[in-house]
């Protein structure tokens, strides 16, 4: 019996979900994990705020850059749901505490990320990834901001 209850801890302990890369949305009634802030309705690491380029504008800390391959790239409320690819940072000082700026659905501030978000490679990408690549990221979206790789770019 000890160790069914044993192995029932070890069970729940690892479906705990990674907090670590999320830009969860947030307000008055729902926060966010430890060690991160809300900010304009989106959870961040550290509170920063940054400002994201996004096709021809800049989007404010209170947006978020959004593109979903159907409207064009555009900047919409940090808190709102965008049904493409959504960014509330576009490079590391965006971030605090050397944090990455992470490309995913929601591109934001992580602590190690695959893919880091870069606009400048010698200030953005970590030594094993030390180009920042453009041109459209796995889905076939145009993203205005570049991703670190560690093959040269095409």
């Amino acid at each position: 019996m000890l160790r069914v209850i044993a192995c029932l801890f070890v069970i729940v302990g690892a479906c705990s979900p990674d907090t670590e890369n999320t830009a969860f949305r947030c307000d008055a009634d729902r926060g966010c994990p430890s060690g991160q802030s809300c900010v304009a309705g989106r959870c961040r690491r550290g509170g920063a705020s940054a400002t994201v380029l996004c096709a021809s504008g800049t989007c404010t800390a209170a947006e978020q850059c959004c593109i979903d391959g159907i409207n064009p790239a555009r900047c919409i409320a940090a808190a709102a749901s965008c049904p493409g690819v959504g960014a509330i940072c576009d490079q590391r000082a965006d971030c605090v505490g050397g944090d990455y700026c992470c490309s995913g659905p929601t591109t934001a501030c992580g602590v190690d990320c695959e893919f880091p978000a870069c606009l400048d490679a010698a200030l953005d990408c970590p030594s094993p990834k030390p180009n920042c690549c453009f041109g459209p990221d796995d889905l076939g979206l145009d993203i205005p901001w570049g991703r670190c790789s560690a093959q040269p770019c095409p």
